[in-house]
């Protein structure tokens, strides 16, 4: 991987600490509700003007955006004191995407993606592999699943402060505890095979969509 891609992912993963760190610290921290709506709308409000700016139909996307934007300053008040919903949502919808975007894979006629992953990396894979992979896909499927379940059963029953603990400082470090965990079965479930980490995926990936 270059030093380009090292230092954009640095900065990416810095930014992620960041936002949780803020989004904590909204929550937990009496009369940091505006920080918290900030956090609920800011990416998002970035991501439209981008995805507005890039369209053919930005003539009139760009406006409407602008309409969206005022509309939110004008009723911030309200939304303010139910950022926490925001920050939900955002955390469950996150999980509930990544979920799709493996289980997707997972329908007759695709290749599961964890699959790709490993094809990038070894080429041809032997049939032993192929079936591995699928359930690994199955796995992370699930994975996400059950963390937006447990985003929401936190959200709904336990204190906002308990459930963005979770959310916030227990859900990423659970993702590198599932690489761990899928790294020891796989030494154990595929004997003799060339082991590769994460780091080997995202080097094939790259290299192919170059």
């Amino acid at each position: 991987m270059s030093a380009a891609a090292v230092c954009r992912a640095a900065l990416g993963v810095a930014a992620i600490a960041a936002y949780q760190i803020g989004a904590h610290h909204a929550v937990s921290t009496p009369g940091e509700h505006g920080l918290g709506l900030a956090l609920v709308l800011v990416p998002v409000l970035l991501f439209a003007l981008s995805a507005a700016a890039r369209s053919p139909a930005r003539v009139w996307l760009l406006p409407l955006w602008a309409i969206v934007c005022a509309a939110l300053w004008f009723y911030r008040v309200p939304l303010t004191a139910h950022f926490g919903w925001g920050l939900y949502l955002e955390h469950v919808c996150f999980n509930l995407a990544l979920a799709w975007m493996f289980g997707r894979t997972l329908a007759a006629g695709r290749e599961p993606l964890v699959t790709q992953f490993a094809r990038m990396v070894h080429g041809t894979l032997e049939p032993r592999i192929a079936r591995y992979t699928r359930r690994v896909t199955v796995a992370w499927t699930a994975f996400f699943i059950g963390i937006a379940l447990v985003s929401t059963a936190l959200f709904a029953l336990a204190s906002i402060v308990t459930w963005s603990t979770f959310a916030n400082y227990l859900a990423l470090p659970l993702v590198a505890v599932m690489f761990i965990g899928e790294y020891a079965c796989r030494r154990i479930a595929l004997p003799g095979v060339q082991q590769s980490g994460i780091l080997d995926s995202v080097r094939a990936y790259t290299n192919s969509t170059q």
